[in-house]
């Protein structure tokens, strides 16, 4: 199955009702997304990357393998509203292939994802 060809922009429209606003996307090979949160660091002492912001954009990465958008590497940087850099992670394709076909589990792909988690 091949990804429809507006399948970044549904998952754009997908990760805005999360509060991610998708800033920069370069969709190839890894692909690039800068996005601003409406959870970074509000509440917290000094800003940081919001954990469940990337669990949420992993999550509907994979929701949408199954509208054929195929893993790749993905590697983000994260600002605040005011475009301010909170920090960067990634993920690898290998993890979310892996993931996939339960060869690990969701907390050993999310363990990975949070040990790549760089603040600024």
């Amino acid at each position: 199955m091949s990804a429809p060809e507006d399948i970044y922009q549904r998952i754009e429209n997908r990760l805005v009702s999360h509060g991610i606003y998708v800033t920069d996307l370069d969709r190839g090979d890894p692909l690039e997304i800068t996005y601003e949160t409406v959870h970074g660091g509000s509440d917290a002492d000094t800003p940081a990357v919001p954990d469940r912001d990337i669990g949420r954009l992993c999550n509907v990465l994979r929701e949408f393998r199954a509208e054929g958008w195929d893993p790749v590497d993905i590697r983000t940087v994260v600002t605040d509203l005011e475009g301010e850099r909170l920090g960067s992670w990634q993920a690898e394709a290998a993890w979310f292939r892996q993931l996939g076909r339960e060869e690990i589990t969701e907390t050993e792909f999310s363990q990975r994802v949070l040990e790549t988690v760089e603040t600024a």
